[in-house]
């Protein structure tokens, strides 16, 4: 509708007003304004492409989510983000407890001081790059990311937890491909791909955080998670 409306009006102006020069002027800024709209929207951000992937929203109509995490976590309530995108396809109410920067250890932290009333039917956990951008073996991490696991069980064991994996990235400069898979007791698999490719297409500049088309992706296989088609 955003992207949509400015070009319908800017139509209906450029026809209707054909002999005012206003009408005209004001039809052209409509039309530029729908093309910019439209462009950041899906171009940048990658807002749309998401409901093309067929999917039945109903099986989630109504869950409770809750994603703990780094900045990975962060920047998925961001509008390109893929929290938000899941939000627009599935019909769940969210909340996040997350930190910029944060290992596996500082997210228990966050989960055991965290105050909100809030019992998700779902928790997406992520955490696993910080503590290997801070020079943890990938055992050491994944000990930790079980330990992150086992907090949030405790925390909330009603709630059924799935963990993402952690995806490729650059680790000082050099591609890093993480081998660990995601803690015990969760059917997550990884789902990045091809790593090359994954690198060259869903990254920024970084080479750490996903770009809009890297939280497109996530967004869809974890709608396909919280769906059960899987």
């Amino acid at each position: 509708m955003v992207s949509i409306l400015p070009l319908v009006l800017s139509a209906i102006f450029l026809y209707f007003g054909r002999k005012s020069l206003n009408y005209q002027m004001l039809g052209a800024s409509l039309l530029i304004v729908g093309i910019g709209i439209g462009s950041v929207l899906h171009l940048r951000w990658d807002s749309y492409s998401i409901h093309f992937y067929k999917i039945d929203a109903e099986n989630s109509e109504g869950n409770e989510v809750l994603f703990i995490g780094d900045s990975i976590t962060a920047e998925g309530t961001r509008p390109r983000g893929f929290i938000t995108k899941l939000e627009s396809l599935l019909q769940i109410e969210t909340e996040t407890i997350c930190a910029k920067g944060a290992s596996s250890v500082q997210i228990i932290s966050l989960v055991e001081s965290n105050t909100q009333n809030f019992r998700p039917d779902y928790i997406i956990a992520q955490s696993g790059i910080n503590d290997l951008m801070n020079g943890l073996t990938e055992e050491e991490t994944k000990n930790a990311q079980n330990k992150l696991m086992e907090n949030i069980r405790s925390t909330y064991p009603t709630s059924h937890v799935l963990f993402i994996p952690i995806h490729p990235f650059f680790k000082d400069k050099n591609f890093f491909i993480p081998s660990n898979r995601p803690p015990s007791k969760t059917q997550v698999h990884s789902w990045w791909g091809n790593s090359k490719k994954f690198a060259e297409n869903y990254l920024v500049k970084d080479g750490i955080h996903l770009n809009a088309k890297g939280h497109t992706l996530l967004g869809q296989n974890l709608a396909k998670q919280l769906t059960g088609n899987i």
